[in-house]
C-alpha cells in the first residue's frame, strides 16, 4: 500500500518515526559522518532532539550552513570519504522566515548521487496525499520528495495521516533491504493490531485518490 500511494520501490515500518530515523541511519552511517543544517536541528515529542538521535544511531553529524541560511555549497564543503548521509529534515512544528535561503531536494539529489552518498528526509507529520484544499499547503507529499529524488523518506503513521503511531521509511529498495536486515529492526517493529490499523489508513488513502 505504502508503495502505491508513494512510488516508492520498497517500504518497512517501525514503531515510530524516532525509531524509523534511529534504523535508518544505523544500517547505513554507523561510524561514518551526516551532514545536516544547523536551521534543521529539530527537538521532536518528548524533548527528544535530532542531534541525540544520530548520536544513538553511532553516526558522526557534521553540521553545516546557519540557522537561518544553509547552501548547496555547505553540503557540497562538508563532503568528504567519510561522509554517508545527507539528511534533511522537514521543519515542520517551527518556522524561520525572513533572511533564509535553504538548497532545493532535486539539487541536494543531484549532489549526493554525484559524491555517492544517501540523500535522507526525516518528514515528521508526512502526507501521502496533497492536502492544499484542505488549507494545509505547507506539507510535503511523500511521493514528490521520492519523485525530487531523496532515497529515503521518513514519516509518522499517526499525527496528518491519523493512523497509529508508528514509523514508515519508503525509497530505494536496495537501502530497504539493508534496513530489514539490521538486527535493531525486530526490536522497533510493530505489532498486528497496530499493522492492521495502518493498513486501513493505506486503504483509506488510496481510495481518496481514486
Amino acid at each position: 500500500l505504502i508503495c502505491a500511494l508513494t512510488g516508492a520501490e520498497a517500504a518497512v515500518v517501525v514503531n515510530n518515526c524516532a525509531a524509523a530515523v534511529l534504523l535508518s541511519l544505523m544500517a547505513t552511517a554507523a561510524g561514518r559522518n551526516v551532514v545536516a543544517s544547523r536551521g534543521e536541528l529539530i527537538e521532536i515529542g518528548g524533548s527528544f532532539r535530532l542531534p541525540d538521535v544520530i548520536a544513538q544511531s553511532g553516526a558522526m553529524l557534521r553540521e553545516v550552513g546557519a540557522t537561518n541560511k544553509t547552501r548547496l555549497s555547505d553540503y557540497a564543503a562538508a563532503i568528504n570519504e567519510d561522509t554517508a548521509v545527507l539528511l534533511k529534515s522537514h521543519t515542520s512544528n517551527f518556522k524561520i522566515v525572513g533572511f533564509t535561503a535553504s538548497p532545493e531536494r532535486r539539487d541536494l539529489a543531484q549532489l549526493a548521487k554525484e559524491n555517492d552518498v544517501i540523500l535522507m528526509e526525516d518528514l515528521g507529520s508526512g502526507v501521502l496525499i496533497d492536502l492544499a484544499q484542505y488549507g494545509l499547503v505547507d506539507e510535503p507529499v511523500v511521493a514528490d520528495i521520492l519523485k525530487s529524488g531523496v532515497d529515503l523518506v521518513m514519516f509518522s503513521g499517526d499525527k496528518l495521516l491519523g493512523g497509529p503511531q508508528a514509523g514508515i521509511i519508503c525509497g530505494r529498495a536496495d537501502l530497504i533491504k539493508k534496513l530489514k536486515k539490521n538486527p535493531i529492526k525486530r526490536a522497533l517493529r510493530l505489532d498486528k493490531v497496530t499493522l492492521a490499523g495502518l493498513a486501513e489508513i493505506g486503504r483509506a488513502s488510496c481510495r481518496e485518490r481514486v
